[in-house]
């Protein structure tokens, strides 16, 4: 959780979470927070349209329902961008990753979902790099953290990297003007 919040509260352009549930108060107010800022960082959720199951469905969906709603009306300078994947033909893709990317400063990856049981009570293992100096390899891994949020936002939109640059480019380096675009 402090990494998370962390990890929220550092971000200088852009925050990129896909997570299977959103359902922990905390995180959801630590982004609230950062969306109503005037030069905060856009924040873009990669999320499943609904969970599987009916016990997911009790347990997740009414949290995700309140904070998402908390989260936009946050928005107030429309930095929000929240997509559920679907297939060629319109089938939403469940998702089940726990990633975050924190600008191109942090890749995150792990078992933890955001919600309370992860973020307090379950045993996670989550595996983080961050990139803290301006070495060779502290650049390099900054340029894997771009790469790895690039790739997984082309597979979403099912687009060529060149055409995610290029759609970055046009847009001011803006992730979610580069998505929304494409």
């Amino acid at each position: 959780e402090s990494l998370y919040l962390n990890a929220i509260g550092r971000a200088e352009r852009t925050v990129y979470i896909e997570t299977q549930y959103l359902a922990s108060r905390k995180i959801a107010d630590a982004m609230a927070c950062r969306l109503q800022e005037p030069g905060g960082p856009e924040i873009i959720l990669v999320l499943p349209k609904t969970t599987e199951g009916w016990l997911e469905h009790k347990a997740m969906d009414g949290a995700r329902h309140r904070l998402l709603h908390q989260l936009w009306k946050a928005d107030r300078y429309k930095r929000l961008g929240v997509y559920y994947p679907v297939t060629a033909g319109g089938k939403p893709i469940y998702v089940h990753a726990k990633i975050l990317t924190m600008d191109d400063k942090l890749l995150r990856v792990g078992s933890s979902n955001l919600n309370n049981r992860s973020m307090s009570f379950d045993t996670e293992c989550d595996l983080a790099v961050e990139a803290t100096g301006p070495s060779l390899g502290q650049r390099k891994l900054r340029e894997t953290i771009v790469a790895v949020r690039g790739s997984l936002i082309c597979e979403h939109l099912g687009v060529e990297p060149d055409l995610f640059s290029a759609a970055l480019d046009l847009n001011s380096g803006s992730v979610l003007k580069a998505v929304d675009a494409l």
